[in-house]
């Protein structure tokens, strides 16, 4: 491998140092990787090491005492931010691929020479490439590969949307029986994923992870399996969460072999990655990113306040927002289902859906004034929350919930159990309604704001509404962080806090007021000491033509009603 031509005692310094953190400096170089390192049935790598592209550079690598059991290698580079390029000539063609996380198949019967390039001007691009070996029996990563550009695509390809991630990989094939794919799907394919620090976009997580994921030994320990929901078989989905990074990992298993000690022959892919967003733009990362979420986020945290500790007090208000909330949601669903709007647009037209919706529900109250009935929509919010909560922490894959009918109907059951629940108990459903809701909806806008993944036990559900075959996607949260644990903690302490001082609050005063008008029939206050008595009342006499009375009007005292009166007298 060459070095700088000249050095002086700092440069020297400073080789040894990357030298012995296993970082190489390159430009323009060729280094030779032994293989001869022994393997273990659960650990195939031969050969792992960082190497430094300086601006436009390449690095020629070359194999040297490849060990005579191995069939095929899997040689792989990965980079962070910046794309490279990797390319090979062998009797099969020439091999050119481009990007991040790449990887090749070298047969040993044909060893060749791989090169690493980067064409970033003025970028110095920090690359960790692996070297895995593979017996004659072990499936070829890709091999049936039928879409990607090179004939044998043993990497991973993950497509980020706004909602979702779709990660895809070549068929393998099976090399012992069928090296030309004439029959297909000879090897099963098992996904894996392991989960990054949320916000956490530095180079050394992002590496780390994905050296976890390149062995059988790390996949079991760390990674978690990705279930199949739908076809095709070489492609998964999954809810995408912006900010929290997450690696990929592919296993694929023979169907038709096994070893002397009964183990199943298998090869890994080369694990591929995504942030769940544009992670060269940390900002599109961001859920808040124009200044009207700003500020109805700040509202939201000042309204779920008040709500969470003077909602009952202020009953006509909650009304208002227990519709407002309700509308916003249900606009916003029915308008992303209709039409295609962006977010910046599409949020304020729920909005403004949502006051109108807030204003029928306080008039219901102030018309009718049934707080039975005036509950029932707080409660039934309630429930949907429990709802999303479920289907947020849904624990593997449920092949029975990808039906939109059958996922809709178990949603509204749990709504509709969850409103039964504390119907009947109208005063404490109340207060408990608004110390939870005006809880989440406070720790809901500091969750945007602090960057933890709490706000997407809402936003599934809104995806599952408005996303096409978001059905299929898998939901798996990241896992609890510190973030996250923050937030849940603050939910619990302010839905904790507040039922308790509603409910202290409010004692001795009515169960609720009375509503401004109400429209139903009423009685008149009785005069009497009985119960339902008349006082008096005037019965007149026929009158004639011109209106004269016959006879006297006479006062008819009422006697009072009993339980004895009857019904006709």
């Amino acid at each position: 491998m060459k070095m700088f031509p000249t050095m002086g005692g700092s440069s020297l310094v400073l080789i040894c140092l990357m030298y012995f953190t296993g970082l190489v400096a390159a430009q323009d170089s060729n280094i030779t990787i032994p293989l001869n390192k022994s393997i273990t049935y659960e650990n195939k790598e031969l050969y792992g090491s960082y190497l430094t592209l300086n601006g436009e550079s390449h690095v020629r690598v070359d194999f040297s005492n490849v060990n005579k059991s191995l069939y095929f290698l899997v040689f792989q580079a990965h980079s962070y931010m910046s794309s490279i390029t990797l390319n090979m000539t062998n009797k099969y063609g020439t091999s050119v691929v481009m990007g991040t996380n790449l990887g090749l198949v070298i047969f040993t019967d044909e060893i060749s020479t791989v090169n690493v390039l980067s064409d970033n001007k003025n970028v110095t691009v920090r690359v960790y490439i692996s070297v895995h070996g593979y017996e004659k029996n072990d499936p070829i990563p890709g091999g049936c590969n039928m879409e990607l550009p090179v004939n044998i695509a043993p990497f991973l390809t993950t497509l980020t949307f706004p909602d979702y991630v779709l990660v895809e990989v070549g068929a393998p094939s099976a090399p012992a029986t069928d090296r030309t794919c004439i029959t297909p799907l000879q090897a099963d394919m098992t996904f894996y994923m392991m989960y990054l620090s949320e916000q956490n976009f530095y180079s050394e997580p992002y590496f780390n992870g994905l050296r976890t994921l390149m062995t059988l030994e790390g996949i079991k320990k760390y990674g978690k399996e990705i279930p199949f929901i739908s076809i095709p078989y070489t492609r998964r989905r999954l809810s995408a969460y912006p900010g929290t990074g997450a690696i990929y990992a592919v296993v694929a298993t023979s169907k038709n072999f096994t070893n002397k000690d009964n183990l199943t022959a298998y090869s890994v892919y080369v694990p591929n990655y995504s942030y769940g967003c544009n992670e060269f733009d940390e900002d599109s990362c961001e859920m808040i990113d124009d200044w009207l979420s700003q500020i109805l986020c700040l509202g939201l945290m000042i309204t779920g306040l008040f709500i969470c500790f003077f909602g009952h007090r202020f009953f006509k208000t909650e009304m208002f927002f227990a519709g407002f909330f309700s509308g916003v949601i249900i606009s916003y669903i029915l308008i992303a289902l209709v039409t295609v709007v962006d977010k910046p647009a599409l949020l304020p037209a729920a909005t403004v859906s949502g006051i109108f919706f807030g204003g029928i529900w306080w008039l219901f109250w102030w018309l009718y004034g049934i707080p039975v009935l005036a509950v029932l929509l707080p409660s039934l919010n309630l429930g949907f929350l429990l709802a999303s909560i479920f289907y947020y922490r849904l624990p593997g894959n449920i092949p029975y919930l990808a039906s939109d009918f059958n996922f809709w109907t178990l949603f509204i059951l749990v709504m509709l159990l969850t409103a039964l629940a504390v119907f009947s108990v109208s005063y404490a459903a109340n207060i408990i309604c608004c110390a939870v809701l005006g809880a989440f909806a406070t720790v809901l806008a500091l969750d945007y704001y602090m960057g933890s993944n709490l706000k997407f036990i809402i936003i599934n559900v809104i995806r599952r509404a408005t996303v096409p075959s978001f059905n299929q996607a898998f939901i798996a949260p990241p896992d609890t962080q510190w973030r996250d644990v923050a937030v849940a903690v603050m939910w619990l302490l302010l839905g904790t806090l507040g039922f308790l001082f509603q409910h202290w609050y409010n004692r001795g005063r009515p169960p609720f007021p009375p509503p401004p008008r109400s429209v139903r029939p009423s009685i008149s206050e009785p005069s009497t000491f009985s119960y339902g008595a008349i006082s008096s009342y005037f019965r007149r006499r026929p009158t004639n033509q011109q209106g004269t009375v016959v006879g006297s009007v006479t006062p008819i005292i009422a006697r009072p009603y009993t339980e004895r009166t009857g019904l006709l007298s």
